[in-house]
C-alpha cells in the first residue's frame, strides 16, 4: 500500500470521527462512536469504514449508513480529492469484509 493511500485513509478516519462527533446530531447515536479504520478501494470510489461503539453497535452502523450522503458531503468539504468515496459503514469486529485491494 502506498504511503499516500495510507495518509488518505488516516485523514478520512480522523475527519469522519470529527464530523460524527461535532456535526451529526442524531439522538439515537451513542455518545462514543469510534472510527477504527477506513479502507479505500484502489480507485478511491468506495470506502469501508470500520466503526466501534460502547453500546448498540449494529444500530449505530445502520444510522451511519443512513446518513452516508451527509457524511460524504461533509468529507468532500474537508478533503481535496477529485472523487469522494462512497462510504459503507460496518462493525469493526465484523471480519467478513475483506480489506480493499483484495487483501
Amino acid at each position: 500500500m502506498s504511503i499516500s493511500k495510507q495518509r488518505l485513509e488516516q485523514q478520512a478516519a480522523r475527519l469522519l470521527a470529527e464530523i460524527i462527533h461535532d456535526e451529526l446530531h442524531d439522538p439515537r447515536l451513542p455518545m462514543f462512536v469510534g472510527i477504527e479504520r477506513v479502507d479505500l478501494s484502489p480507485d478511491n470510489a468506495s470506502a469501508v469504514v470500520y466503526v466501534s461503539a460502547l453500546e448498540r453497535t449494529a444500530d449505530t452502523v445502520n444510522i451511519l449508513n443512513h446518513a452516508h450522503s451527509f457524511l460524504q458531503d461533509e468529507l468532500a468539504q474537508h478533503m481535496k480529492l477529485r472523487r469522494i468515496p462512497r462510504l459503507r459503514f460496518v462493525e469493526a469486529a465484523d471480519r467478513s469484509y475483506p480489506r480493499s485491494g483484495g487483501r
